[in-house]
């Protein structure tokens, strides 16, 4: 059983921490948080120990720390916990925090990059997983091993340079909020020809689990299976030409490319 350490229980760190028991041989959880209503959150939902305020025995208990703070709250805490952290393992998922910037205060070679999003609670993220200069040894191996473990348990781990984690950031972390507002809108259309907004939202959800599952079964890309979903002349087609009319695609690729230019400016603030 492996002792994982969270410091910062808001959204993203409850995420992870509900993800994290799926790690084989389980896991034991430390917090510190200093909003006392997450703490014990954290307590009553996951067992975990609050070390808030006990940053010695917090650091003598957990092999490996995920960094989960507001972005703004970063360099305060990585000064703070700078006196604990010499060649300790860390993983940060604080938006905007480079790797050059975390191994300033943290003194460890041993550091890792994740960009999550919300579908963690489920296993179900895409999680861009960024490493610094690991040691070429045995401690650096496995350590990589273990992040890339706790990536996969929280969906899948997608390995890439710490230059391409902003893109992971518009496409995954920042993306699942684009489809649930493509959801919203194709529920708001069933509403606007009848059905009742309850009603509509479960088929509209129902409707995006099928196309995933279709995608991910099929090995076709969505353009070819727009092809046999669109008969000519048909209702498919004149709806995804109302789509394109109201810049649909343009649209949802600027929202990617302005959530990925928004996470490269947080990295050079």
């Amino acid at each position: 059983m492996k002792n994982i350490g969270i410091i910062g229980f808001g959204n993203m760190g409850e995420a992870f921490a509900a993800g994290l028991p799926r790690l084989p041989g389980g896991v034991r959880l430390g917090v510190v948080e200093t909003v006392p209503a997450r703490a014990a959150a954290a307590k009553e939902s996951f067992g975990a120990e609050d070390f808030t305020g006990r940053l010695e025995d917090f650091f003598a208990f957990a092999e490996i720390v995920v960094l989960a703070v507001k972005p703004q709250d970063a360099e305060a805490l990585l000064q703070n916990i700078s006196p604990h952290s010499r060649d300790r393992k860390f993983i940060s998922i604080v938006a905007g925090k480079t790797l050059a910037r975390l191994g300033r205060h943290l003194r460890s070679p041993y550091l890792a990059r994740f960009m999550p999003n919300l579908a963690a609670v489920h296993g179900k993220a895409a999680v861009g997983v960024s490493f610094g200069d690991l040691p070429r040894d045995q401690a650096g191996e496995g350590f990589r091993r273990e992040a890339l473990e706790m990536a996969a348990v929280l969906g899948g781990a997608v390995e890439v340079p710490e230059s391409l984690l902003p893109v992971m950031t518009g496409l995954s972390g920042s993306g699942i909020a684009f489809v649930f507002s493509f959801v919203h809108a194709l529920a708001l259309g069933g509403v606007k020809s009848g059905l009742a907004y309850d009603r509509a939202l479960a088929v509209a959800v129902s409707v995006v689990e099928g196309a995933a599952a279709v995608l991910r079964a099929g090995g076709e890309n969505p353009a070819a299976l727009i092809s046999r979903v669109a008969s000519p002349a048909g209702t498919t087609i004149a709806g995804l030409q109302e789509l394109e009319d109201a810049g649909f695609t343009a649209g949802v690729m600027r929202a990617v490319e302005a959530a990925s230019l928004r996470a490269r400016e947080l990295e050079g603030a």
